[in-house]
């Protein structure tokens, strides 16, 4: 034991012998000073509060609640921190001469058992001014009956350990209801994907090459400012008697991104040939006529996207999660009912355009899904122009770095695709196989990573609006924490599973052998990029929080150097698997720089205090992919697992993933990792089990 651990363990006492020790420093002429409390989840408050009363005499004595006594003051769940550990903790601060637990109701008895010169309490114990309430506080007759001095000192104020719980709840509530949200999202999607890719890689390959300029195109003009400039703007104005301002801000964007989408699809279908000749050079010409077919029908989907993003951010804002978080299943369920229609249909009867129809669905239903939470929020249509609003002029200078981000994005994203379509091979197969992959990937970026960031921004933005940088970092932290406790094994597992996982998803119909080991490849290099994936999906959350766009932009548009580092000079040689690489090398990066950034903008973030936690989920990890590799070498060898058949791959999925996943919780309990049991209270809130 370390020496400066022995001289904190020696400041906790017992009763007994601390009453001697009192009794002799106050004859000596010393004033002791005493309080008590549970002290569950120290921060600042405790802190600066602690040091104010030794400031009032020569010692300070902290008499600490018990478990039990901490339990029946606070509530159930409480304390989080042990007795043991907070007597360890707090008697490590250099304010604190003596710590003693005590198991009775009030500290009465101890108090009459020390007799400190100067029992100090927190201003919220106050009856008037600065006299104590004796119905709650039967301590300070205790004090005065013999002599001694009772002086309240008030707390910091919007610091408290059941303010911060509260805000850690609200997150961790709020998160989990978009993470689930989010999973029924992703769950369809990958539907969706099996679906597509099970038509064949002639059908897959253009449909998802002509979802791409819709997609980036609506995340240029609209849905890329949902974090980065509505939902901060939108919430300044959620507060109840803001709301027909809100409204009438709201709605004047909804009216303009729908006259903007409708000439933009109007001008699109009439230049589209020559754009997709360039984005699928090297697709073969049915292919790239079918491409031209759908790009020109879904690009009218935007007339229902757009106006869903911005009332997606308005929902946010007001914190109505509900509604929206389930909504964007609505997409996925929309082009899967095309394509079966489209199948019974025939290409008679223009059945094969069934994909590009059901994108219509499905932009329409995402809208209709939102509808109760937008009657909910009392946000009734408006039919507004107010462009000379303030709020308005806001989001176009807090957006403006955004989309020249995006405007960049887009670039990259139709020069991958381009790319793509000339690889060694196929190239309609291996842009398929780049599709799937991410659709697979794109499910623990929903279900974690976007559903953190979308759940801190508006605590984020409240933080960053009252100037609190404290709180600030540490929500931020509780992130990163509990965006590493699932990303790492997620990113692990996919790895490590991947074969049986493609196999089992997508080996269907006209999808081939060749092609499920072609995304089991594509699979293996984006999942390395999962757990930097969701921790910069918090910081563009903690930039965009504090209405700082431009240093998000700036990263993001220098780390297209990343990817054109890997992927021009090994394209036309490694093929597919460089450009999925570079993809990753850049999304790695990004999070890098932008934690130096955020470092140097707002001071240390104390990312020291998050390393026994990343300790433990690696070392969780690192066993959970042993056992695993393990369990794949013993059930290769036995025939009912064989991946040659579809309940060998299910049943080599659910035995070794889920053998290897219990592993893994079962040790992150075991190491003690306190963010697991937030996830899980949160999770059960809401699911009515609390």
């Amino acid at each position: 034991m370390s020496q400066l651990r022995c001289d904190t363990q020696q400041k906790i006492r017992g009763r007994e012998e601390l009453a001697v020790e009192v009794q002799r420093r106050q004859q000596a002429g010393e004033r002791g000073v005493f309080t008590n409390g549970c002290f569950d989840l120290l921060h600042l408050g405790h802190v600066r509060y602690l040091q104010q009363a030794r400031a009032l005499g020569d010692f300070l004595v902290l008499g600490l609640n018990d478990d039990t006594g901490t339990s029946a003051l606070k509530g159930p769940g409480r304390p989080l921190v042990p007795q043991a550990e907070r007597a360890e903790i707090l008697a490590a601060l250099t304010c604190i001469d003596y710590v003693t637990i005590f198991a009775e109701p009030t500290a009465g008895p101890l108090v009459a058992l020390l007799q400190p010169a100067i029992y100090v309490k927190g201003g919220d114990y106050a009856a008037q001014g600065d006299l104590p309430d004796p119905d709650r506080l039967p301590e300070a007759s205790i004090v005065q009956a013999y002599g001694g001095i009772v002086r309240l000192i008030p707390y910091l104020p919007h610091h408290s350990t059941t303010a911060l719980m509260q805000a850690i709840n609200e997150i961790a509530k709020s998160a989990s209801l978009v993470m689930l949200g989010n999973l029924g999202s992703s769950v369809m999607g990958m539907i969706r994907q099996i679906v597509v890719v099970a038509i064949g890689s002639s059908v897959a390959g253009p449909f998802n090459s002509a979802i791409l300029p819709a997609q980036t195109f609506n995340d240029f003009l609209i849905n890329g400012s949902v974090s980065g400039a509505l939902i901060p703007t939108f919430n300044d104005f959620s507060a109840p008697e803001k709301r027909d301002e809100l409204r009438r801000i709201v709605f004047t964007i909804v009216n303009l991104v729908l006259i903007v989408m409708f000439f933009a699809a109007v001008l699109y279908a009439l230049f589209a040939p020559y754009f997709i000749n360039f984005l699928v050079t090297g697709y073969k010409g049915p292919e790239k006529q079918l491409t031209l077919q759908y790009s020109q029908i879904i690009f009218f989907s935007l007339l229902a996207l757009g106006p869903f993003a911005v009332l997606l951010a308005a929902l946010y804002a007001l914190k109505e999660f509900a509604w929206p978080a389930f909504a964007t299943a609505s997409y996925h369920v929309g082009i899967i009912i095309g394509a079966f229609v489209g199948s019974l249909l025939g290409a008679r009867y223009y059945g094969h355009l069934g994909l590009a129809f059901g994108v219509l669905l499905g932009a329409v239903g995402e809208i209709a899904l939102l509808l109760p939470g937008i009657r909910n929020q009392r946000l009734r249509y408006m039919f507004v122009l107010d462009l000379k609003h303030p709020a308005l002029q806001r989001i176009l200078k807090l957006y403006a770095p955004v989309a020249l981000s995006f405007l960049v994005s887009m670039g990259l994203i139709f020069f991958d695709q381009h790319l793509a379509s000339l690889t060694p091979g196929d190239g309609a197969a291996n842009y398929t196989a780049m599709r799937a992959a991410t659709t697979l990937i794109q499910f623990p970026v929903g279900l974690v990573a976007a559903a953190l960031s979308f759940a801190v921004l508006p605590t984020l933005s409240a933080h960053a609006r009252e100037g609190d940088m404290e709180r600030f970092k540490a929500t931020l932290l509780l992130g990163f924490r509990i965006g590493l406790l699932l990303m790492i094994p997620a990113a692990a597992g996919l790895i490590i599973l991947r074969v049986p996982i493609v196999d089992l998803l997508f080996m269907h119909h006209k999808y081939t052998a060749q092609n499920a080991a072609l995304t089991a490849v594509a699979l293996q290099n984006y999942a390395y990029q999962l757990p930097f994936v969701a921790i910069d999906q918090l910081l563009i959350a903690a930039f965009y929080a504090r209405k700082n766009t431009i240093i998000p932009v700036t990263v993001g548009i220098v780390g297209v150097v990343w990817y054109l580092l890997i992927a021009l000079p090994f394209w036309q040689t490694a093929g597919m698997p460089a450009l999925v690489l570079a993809n990753t090398f850049q999304n790695a990066m990004h999070p890098v720089i932008m934690l130096i950034l955020l470092r140097l903008a707002i001071g240390s973030l104390h990312l020291r205090s998050t390393i026994p936690t990343v300790l433990k989920i690696l070392l969780s990890t690192a066993i959970m992919l042993a056992v695993a590799w393990g369990l794949l070498v013993l059930l290769g060898h036995i025939p009912l697992f064989s991946l040659q058949h579809l309940l060998g791959q299910l049943l080599t999925v659910l035995v070794a993933g889920g053998l290897a996943g219990g592993i893994y919780l079962g040790l992150v309990l075991l190491l003690r990792v306190e963010e697991v049991g937030l996830v899980k209270t949160a999770v059960l809130a809401k699911l009515g089990r609390k």
